[in-house]
């Protein structure tokens, strides 16, 4: 068993370029995920010339390249009571938006790029955990309008089989929307196209801090092979390092929880018993506090399989074992398959559940907290960022400029994990036991 990720058998990460010709820029992009490559992408369409992305691992490296890659219609974690409550109704309104936007905005941006990320619109299951839980995806079914309500569809727990042969949900939600990308090959193709627009990618540096001098922002990276600290001159700068944060942004850090996810990927697998396990290559997911999240891989021949396998720090082999009995909780016919990949990445949740994009004290943009939904959502808020960052008209709704509260107490290390994870099993138990 390998502990890379699966998908870097055919899109590994690439180093980018390990030492500077110029040390201006106009714009500073530290962290080469979804969100940092798609900000680099629209600042560049808009005519901005001089775009450095810096990462102190490779390019991608980081969660983009080890996520799921399931896409659909995003929502937040919250209801827009709670939401107008936080926000004020006018920003909660607009926050719902963005979220509702981003899955749109990533296929127009998709249309954008010359490489094949194998897309799959197939569409995706949301498994109720509890006959309340069924109850309430019901709920938000019926609020919806009528032309949402045709792209999604409710199915009752008697026929569940029809959809997915597991019987631990207690009914589906199936929304037609969405599916899957190669999320490897679709962070290549979005590098690709920002390096055909001119932005220079550098990796091996590991940002340190920034300070103010005549207007310009003078950003300290230090090259983690040599130690040798190099200063870029730049007009903006960006931390798009999401569940990668270091103390060396302690504004930031202070306000994320980087979390980390398991993945494990099966042995190839007889395509008739993949289809009858899940057929159409439909991803899925669920309404637990302790999630499973899982697909077919983009050729349908094995099950990638995801979730919060442990909360305490880990290693891969050790998220595999978790991983291995959530699979076969799931499809308990799959007693004897071997796995041949387990990895793991940090995801980043914000104590308020939501995505924030705004500027720290110093002036520096952030662009931070998928909570666990990224694909989608991070390509659309480095949109958003970077409209923020040139100024465009409009920019200051929604999730830029939201409130983004820290946790008082906390430095950045979660070491109430452990417990969380507990609380949550927990909860997870005792909504069946109710039953």
């Amino acid at each position: 068993m390998k502990t890379t990720p699966f998908w870097w058998e055919e899109a590994a990460p690439e180093h980018g370029e390990r030492a500077f010709d110029q040390t201006r820029c106009d714009a500073l992009i530290v962290g080469s995920g979804y969100a940092g490559i798609n900000a680099a992408i629209t600042m560049a369409e808009a005519g901005v010339k001089d775009i450095f992305v810096v990462d102190f691992q490779r390019i991608g490296e980081g969660a983009s390249t080890r996520s799921g890659g399931q896409i659909g219609r995003n929502s937040p974690k919250f209801s827009l009571a709670e939401g107008t409550r936080r926000f004020g109704e006018k920003r909660a309104r607009e926050i719902f938006e963005d979220y509702d936007r981003s899955l749109g905005f990533m296929l127009d941006r998709a249309k954008t790029l010359t490489d094949d990320f194998e897309l799959n619109l197939s569409g995706g299951l949301i498994g109720a955990h509890s006959r309340k839980d069924y109850q309430n995806l019901a709920a938000a079914y019926d609020s919806m309008s009528p032309e949402r309500k045709a792209k999604n569809q409710m199915i009752p727990e008697d026929q569940v089989h029809r959809y997915l042969k597991t019987d631990i949900y207690r009914g589906l939600m199936l929304r037609h929307e969405g599916g899957s990308v190669h999320p490897a090959k679709y962070f290549r193709a979005l590098l690709n196209r920002a390096r055909a627009l001119g932005v220079r990618t550098f990796s091996g540096f590991r940002y340190t801090g920034v300070t103010d001098k005549a207007g310009k922002k003078l950003a300290t990276l230090q090259d983690v092979t040599s130690g040798k600290t190099v200063t870029i001159t730049a007009d903006k700068v960006l931390v798009a390092a999401n569940g990668y944060v270091t103390k060396d942004v302690p504004w930031l850090r202070k306000r994320t929880i980087p979390v980390q996810s398991y993945m494990i990927a099966t042995e190839q697998l007889p395509q008739e018993q993949l289809e009858e396990l899940i057929p159409h290559k439909r991803t899925v997911g669920d309404t637990k506090h302790v999630l499973y999240y899982f697909r077919r891989s983009p050729d349908g021949s094995r099950i990638l399989f995801g979730g919060r396998a442990r909360f305490r720090t880990s290693t891969a082999e050790q998220g595999a074992v978790g991983l291995r009995q959530f699979l076969l909780h799931t499809f308990p016919s799959l007693d004897k398959v071997k796995l041949t990949h387990a990895w793991l990445g940090n995801v980043c949740f914000a104590y308020d559940f939501c995505s924030h994009v705004g500027q720290m004290p110093d002036g520096t943009y952030y662009i931070s907290c998928c909570n666990g939904g990224g694909v989608s959502m991070m390509t659309y808020l480095g949109h958003r960022c970077a409209e923020m960052m040139m100024g465009t008209p409009g920019h200051d709704r929604g999730i830029v400029n939201s409130n983004f509260p820290r946790l008082y107490f906390y430095d950045g290390n979660p070491w109430f994990l452990p417990a969380v994870g507990t609380y949550y099993r927990f909860l997870d138990k005792a909504a069946r036991w109710r039953e």
